[in-house]
């Protein structure tokens, strides 16, 4: 089956803008739901664009939206330039799948399922506890490496480095307004907002979303109120995001069917994104289950 590939743009408040890539079946499966994909820290949604290419391939119209101050995102992050998980929750995310719906012609309320690498399901995660994600009729989350970053998901030597790299990088990223990458930047996230940052330190540190910046709802207590099917997944070969991970994650999600699940193959962190055939499959599997509570 042929894809065609076009982009739109979503405007953000902070007068940023974000480059949604979209991609179309020449022969939609009629009851698919539009496949909306968000990426890690530090990666572009360029990245992802093999598993778009594969998932439309099989008939599934796709979008790719961008994390706030990376990829095709105009905006930097500054000391008076800061945003955090309430932002992206609430203005990154619906509006880049609004975006997506208007080009690809698809009314406001198709079914739409997330399928997110690392912080684009953390941030996922908290959508889906927003008003606009039922008015956006999102109907289900699949992760890939995506967990909290709670340190006490990782053990021996990664429990060290995710407990103090965490609190070093939060304290940086508080104290100068942004997170500068360089040569502490062990990650790879690259220049990041001094506010997600730290929330995301504290995160690392508690497991806790309470109090983030800006809210407009308690995230910490309507994230228990998601009834939403959420699948985790990590490859077993990924340091970065353990299986514990993915459960302390699926631990605010305490009323949605939820699973945690290994994967083999050995693909990693990231590269999954560019061999996309086992989650691919994987995620047809969990469309299929859809409103049969099977993860």
């Amino acid at each position: 089956m042929s894809v065609i590939e076009r982009y739109t743009l979503s405007y953000l408040p902070d007068h940023s803008v974000s480059t949604v890539y979209c991609f179309t079946p020449d022969a939609p499966v009629g009851d698919a739901p539009l496949v909306m994909m968000w990426p890690g820290f530090g990666m572009g949604a360029r990245y992802y664009r093999p598993l778009a290419r594969e998932l439309a391939g099989r008939g599934y119209n796709v979008a790719i939206g961008e994390l706030r101050g990376q990829g095709t995102n105009s905006t930097k992050a500054m000391p008076d330039n800061q945003w955090g998980y309430h932002n992206l929750a609430s203005e990154d995310y619906p509006r880049a799948i609004e975006a997506a719906k208007k080009e690809l012609g698809l009314p406001r309320d198709y079914p739409t399922v997330m399928l997110t690498h690392s912080m684009g399901g953390q941030v996922g995660s908290m959508f889906l506890a927003r008003p606009e994600a039922k008015e956006l009729n999102v109907q289900g989350l699949m992760g890939v490496g995506t967990g909290s970053p709670y340190h006490r998901g990782f053990t021996g030597r990664a429990y060290v480095r995710a407990l103090l790299g965490g609190q070093l990088m939060g304290q940086v990223a508080k104290l100068r307004g942004f997170w500068p990458g360089g040569a502490l930047d062990i990650a790879g996230y690259g220049r990041q907002s001094g506010r997600h940052v730290y929330e995301w330190s504290l995160f690392n540190r508690t497991n806790s979303i309470a109090n983030l910046a800006g809210q407009d709802i308690n995230y910490a207590e309507e994230i228990k109120n998601v009834r939403v099917p959420v699948l985790l997944t990590r490859f077993t070969n990924d340091a970065e995001c353990t299986l514990a991970s993915c459960e302390y994650l699926l631990s605010h999600l305490e009323k949605a069917p939820r699973k945690a699940e290994d994967l083999s193959g050995n693909l990693g962190h990231n590269r999954w994104a560019r061999e996309p055939q086992i989650i691919a499959d994987r995620f047809e599997r969990f469309v299929a289950g859809l409103g049969h509570e099977s993860l």
